[in-house]
């Protein structure tokens, strides 16, 4: 949980890279600094909460909370939950900002529709990804419950994250490099294999229905990817629609 949380803890700052200086080298930083800080942060208080709770943690609706309220009383179990409603206030809405440059990304290149990827005139951001993006958020968080959309969520990512470190392997293995200096990481052939096997472990905990609905989902993006590049692809081929 803690690794799962560390992940999607800097996710917003992997979105939006292409708008950063250098990011060959700025961004691997960013992500390693990031996924360090977090992961001890959730250990600690993983592991101070259990020390003050004890076998009450499992049953705890506000673990974090409830410890506080543990160490200070009521006012301290109060500011935590205001603590945290302020801290997923903003941790919203700042993937508000940061996810829809990956609905922008795919507009720009042909995979959704190009009205999606026009930026406003003014502030230069990707306002319509950003509007349509919200909205779908919107309407799955009325309908849906919070643990199932947590499940499909977080399964979706590491699926994402599978992808990416089989990608690592292929890009190191072609040698393909980005502009800009390359960030070298010691041990770069080894690390890919490492974090896939955490993502298998982490991904192995679903059950058969949790799996069923998140490769329902990633079924129905991967038909929808297909569809949409058969289409970019006939365009490209008849630009005149003869």
């Amino acid at each position: 949980m803690v690794l799962i949380f560390a992940f999607l803890g800097v996710e917003a700052a992997l979105v939006p890279s292409g708008e950063v200086k250098d990011p060959a080298r700025t961004v691997p930083r960013a992500v390693l600094l990031a996924i360090g800080f977090v992961a001890l942060l959730y250990a600690a208080v993983q592991v101070v909460s259990q020390g003050l709770l004890g076998s009450d943690l499992a049953s705890s609706k506000t673990p974090v909370a409830d410890a506080g309220g543990a160490v200070f009383g009521g006012w301290g179990r109060t500011l935590i939950l205001v603590g945290s409603a302020v801290s997923m206030f903003g941790y919203v809405s700042g993937m508000t900002l940061a996810v829809p440059r990956m609905v922008f990304a795919f507009a720009r290149d042909g995979f959704l529709p190009t009205v999606l990827a026009s930026v406003h005139p003014r502030f230069r951001t990707p306002h319509r990804a950003i509007a349509i993006q919200t909205a779908l958020v919107a309407i799955l968080a009325a309908t849906g419950s919070f643990e199932h959309l947590a499940i499909i969520a977080n399964g979706s990512v590491l699926l994402v994250y599978v992808a990416c470190c089989l990608a690592t392997v292929e890009l190191r293995r072609r040698d393909v490099r980005a502009g800009g200096t390359p960030f070298h990481v010691p041990g770069a052939g080894v690390i890919p294999w490492l974090a896939l096997a955490v993502i298998v472990a982490l991904l192995s905990k679903l059950q058969l229905l949790e799996w069923l609905a998140l490769l329902a989902v990633a079924a129905l993006a991967v038909v929808f990817y297909l569809v949409a590049r058969l289409r970019r692809t006939s365009a490209v081929a008849d630009p005149v629609g003869d």
